[in-house]
């Protein structure tokens, strides 16, 4: 028996997002002093590990970093009071028996509010949420169609299975700062970039880099009895990625799409010493298609007896095509703190991140999130946020509004400058990498029923017929209509091209 054509199609089986409340309850140290002004507090969600089961659920345990800036009376010296709080969550992805989804994370902070009760005890709350989306291989069957029967075929161009691969890597690195001493880490980001992609027999080869940011308060070295950090520094490194992933199949005339996504990222003060202490949990990612074209079934009937089929419904995809693009983006910051002294770091997060087709190419809108730490010429420090929104256009070419759109958003870096009027400048250097493909739907045969037991009714009283058309048709739909073959009306109407509609006039219809 002939093998039958396997097609796979790349499914989104589950799209949202899950929720977990934050709540902490601290007292102080004996070693710290009391609280007099609470300057900030964050919450920075992280993924520690998940996984997916047999049973369709998606199993996740996460950290949430908590950080809160506070200064004490009569004290300039900023402390910082550091925890954590753990989690694991159960997602139920509505489909059983999934092989090897392919799932992507999206964590961050919807809110955080912090409150001190008493000069040693801070109450926090807040949420944090991380979006799920999980796509599947999903593979069709299509039909073995009986000989004797006229068939319909439409041809697509779209992509072969897609090939896998993802390796989690644990980095550790010690970073020398320079620095004397270090008191705490005040605020640290993560960006992950992409070097170099190799595929060498059925293997994958990933190189990048992730490029640690920090701000870090350093202690009162004029009095060393005072807690806290009396200055602070910024501190930048590149901490090398390598991965090698096994990927059966891949040759080099596959597009691939390569991903390095940082899930977690520890960064710790050694004592006494400007060494920071960095650990990584990175995830690499290879996706790779082929282009191929199908030759479907769409239509099938027999001119001796009477044909029922069923018909399933295959979304198939197109290539797709990859647009990688940066953009600056310019916000005000009303400070409201005095006039600035200094501005110690400034940073922006892009939250609820969409994509969209648009006239002109693609839109992205989302939530601007900005930081800003400093001191005014008092020498108080101040923290100040801002979000606001974000629409930016993307020139792209042949987009449609049936153009699917698979993407990432990052802040890559955050600029500032001081007006003359005192308030900030924040430029946003965003960085948009996107996966752009066409998914079209077709109605294609899916099995076939030939009533041998009714045949069709034969006339022998002539041979040609004639019919009149009167608006644009087809061959196929008048061979099918008067029971005889596309080819035969092709030949007995000089048609060259079966395809093309026929606008009207006189047909010849010869018996099949």
């Amino acid at each position: 028996m002939e093998e039958k054509t396997i097609v796979c199609v790349d499914e989104v089986v589950f799209d949202g997002q899950t929720e977990q409340g934050v709540e902490l309850d601290y007292v102080l140290p004996d070693y710290c002093p009391d609280i007099f002004k609470v300057l900030s507090c964050t919450l920075e969600p992280a993924v520690v590990s998940y996984n997916a089961s047999g049973d369709g659920r998606l199993n996740i345990d996460g950290v949430v970093y908590i950080k809160v800036l506070y200064t004490a009376e009569g004290s300039e010296n900023v402390q910082c009071i550091d925890a954590r709080y753990t989690y694991s969550k159960t997602v139920d992805l509505n489909r059983k028996n999934i092989t090897d989804p392919i799932i992507s994370l999206q964590m961050k902070s919807d809110y955080c509010s912090c409150r001190a009760i008493s000069p040693r005890r801070i109450d926090v709350r807040g949420a944090v949420s991380c979006r799920i989306k999980a796509s599947a291989s999903v593979e069709y069957a299509l039909p073995n169609i009986p000989d004797g029967l006229q068939v319909r075929t439409t041809e697509i161009d779209c992509c072969g299975k897609t090939l896998f691969a993802e390796k989690q890597l644990t980095i550790r690195e010690e970073i020398d700062t320079g620095a004397a001493g270090i008191s705490f880490i005040m605020q640290c980001r993560a960006v992950p970039k992409i070097t170099d992609l190799r595929v060498i027999a059925d293997k994958a080869v990933l190189k990048g880099t992730v490029t640690i940011n920090a701000l870090y308060g350093t202690p009162d070295t004029e009095n060393p009895e005072n807690n806290g950090a009396a200055n602070t520094e910024k501190m930048t490194a590149d901490i090398p990625i390598s991965a090698i992933l096994d990927i059966d199949g891949i040759t080099s005339t596959h597009r691939t799409f390569p991903e390095i996504s940082v899930m977690n990222c520890e960064l710790s003060p050694k004592s006494d010493s400007g060494i920071l202490s960095c650990e990584l949990l990175v995830e690499c990612r290879v996706r790779a298609q082929l282009e191929d074209t199908l030759c479907i079934a769409t239509d099938v009937y027999s001119t001796e007896f009477d044909t029922e089929f069923t018909s399933n419904m295959l979304k198939i995809s197109s290539e797709p095509r990859t647009l990688s693009q940066n953009f600056t983006v310019h916000s005000n910051l009303n400070t409201d703190k005095g006039e600035i002294r200094s501005v110690w770091d400034a940073a922006s997060e892009l939250k609820n991140a969409v994509c969209r087709p648009c006239e002109s190419g693609l839109t992205l809108s989302g939530q601007l999130c900005i930081t800003v730490y400093g001191s005014n010429t008092d020498g108080v420090p101040f923290f100040c946020e801002k979000q606001e929104p974000l629409e930016q256009v993307i020139n792209a070419e042949n987009v449609t509004p049936e153009t699917q759109i698979d993407f990432t958003a990052n802040v890559i870096d955050t600029g500032f400058s001081i007006k003359p009027d005192g308030n900030l400048e924040i430029t946003s250097t965003i960085a948009l990498d996107a996966s752009l493909h066409t998914t079209r739907t077709i109605e294609a045969v899916d099995t076939v029923t030939i009533k041998e037991d009714c045949p069709k009714p034969k006339c022998d009283e002539f041979a040609l017929r004639i019919c009149y058309t009167n608006e644009k048709t087809d061959c196929w739909s008048i061979a099918k209509k008067y029971n005889t073959t596309v080819a035969a009306i092709m030949e007995e109407n000089d048609i060259e091209n079966c395809d093309e509609p026929i606008d009207g006039g006189v047909i010849i219809i010869p018996t099949a």
